[in-house]
């Protein structure tokens, strides 16, 4: 029985590239769809801006693909310091997501001081 030639999936070279495609398609994809969905609430710039924004974390993957195969690059891919590194740097830009995330959901909350009252009972 002749022995079978294993080969990836995926090479690095249709990774990149689709990577690459996402970094544009995306942003582009957000604000259409954000515009879209706008419309709807009669209120389309704001929608293509939201929609933007969304769409901008492809271009965040983007750079984040491009950091992750540098430091592989650099410390080789089947390093312990490799597999550290990268822990680390997730770890630090997932608390970093968390705080953003939270001090904009809390910007939004109305403050205490501006709530209105509870309606009097007659």
């Amino acid at each position: 029985m002749p022995a079978m030639e294993m080969r990836e999936l995926i090479d690095e070279q249709t990774a990149n590239a689709v990577m690459n495609t996402l970094a544009v398609a995306l942003p582009l994809a957000g604000a259409v769809i954000g515009a879209l969905a706008g419309t709807l609430a009669r209120r389309p710039v704001p929608g293509a801006l939201r929609g933007l924004a969304v769409g901008c974390l492809g271009i965040l993957n983007w750079v984040l693909w491009r950091l992750y195969n540098a430091i592989m690059d650099q410390l080789g891919l089947d390093t312990v310091k490799n597999l550290l590194v990268n822990l680390a740097l997730f770890v630090a830009l997932g608390i970093a997501g968390g705080v953003a995330a939270g001090l904009y959901l809390r910007s939004r909350q109305p403050a205490p001081d501006e709530e209105t009252p509870p309606a009097q009972q007659a």
